[in-house]
């Protein structure tokens, strides 16, 4: 008993740490969707399957582990376990949990939602891997991880969200849109994972580059956002196309 008292509040710190910064980062990004917000059982059941698949994404990754061990990893090697095993499976892993999970759902019926419930499980996912860093390395680490990678794992996610959500409304180059959403997010992914573990850059390259995909995705989700069949009539309307990854603003001389 004195055993498992010693153990229950590390626990729970470990927990806290690594699932409440998760579940804020959701609730900051649900709130971007201003004029038809989802269902929030819904957001959240999103969030649990990017958790879970975590496990798999694990298990996948588990034999190439060894090639990014050690002081001075081969940075070639480096490069392409980073990008073509973990950007890849991760990346792979987070899509999947999002179309199991809401994609056929009656309630994600705009493109924007789908930038919201990527984002839901790649916040899933990091808050899992989030719990395994901080148990291992300490809660300092969980702590530098939960603002940080928190925001890269959505970012990432949240660009295959637009693309999803514009290749499911927008029918006729779906292949294309999802493989161009998937290609920019494993691209980044294993690129900053490379600089970070590579050591090739400071640290501070490595969150200037996340602050720098969140305001790409930023943009994004506004330009979703007016989209939106619930929007302000007083906003502009944009016409979204399937023949390129952003929204385009109809020309003023155009009848409505």
């Amino acid at each position: 008993m004195t055993n498992l008292q010693n153990i229950t509040p590390g626990l729970i710190s470990l927990i806290i740490v690594s699932f409440v910064p998760g579940v804020l980062w959701v609730w900051f990004f649900y709130r971007k969707d201003k004029y038809q917000p989802e269902p929030i059982s819904l957001v959240m059941k999103a969030f649990v399957y990017g958790a879970i698949s975590v496990f798999p994404a694990a298990f996948v990754e588990a034999p190439f582990r060894p090639f990014i061990a050690g002081e001075v990893p081969d940075i070639a090697r480096l490069f392409i376990v980073t990008t073509l095993v973990i950007g890849l499976v991760e990346e792979m892993a987070k899509f999947i949990a999002v179309r199991l999970a809401v994609y056929d759902h009656l309630e994600f019926d705009e493109v924007v939602d789908g930038i919201i419930y990527a984002v839901a499980a790649g916040l899933g996912f990091a808050a899992v891997e989030n719990l395994f860093y901080s148990a291992r390395f300490g809660i300092t680490v969980g702590l530098f991880r939960a603002f940080i990678t928190d925001l890269a794992h959505a970012s990432f996610s949240g660009i295959v969200g637009y693309h999803l959500g514009l290749a499911k409304f927008y029918k006729g180059s779906t292949t294309l849109l999802l493989g161009r959403g998937l290609a920019i997010a494993i691209g980044l992914h294993g690129l900053y994972d490379f600089l970070i573990i590579a050591g090739l850059v400071p640290p501070a390259f490595g969150i200037v580059m996340v602050f720098v995909t969140y305001f790409y995705l930023d943009s994004k989700i506004s330009e979703a956002r007016l989209a939106s069949p619930g929007r302000n009539p007083q906003e502009p309307v944009i016409e979204m196309t399937a023949e390129r990854d952003s929204p385009v603003l109809p020309d003023e001389d155009d009848p409505e």
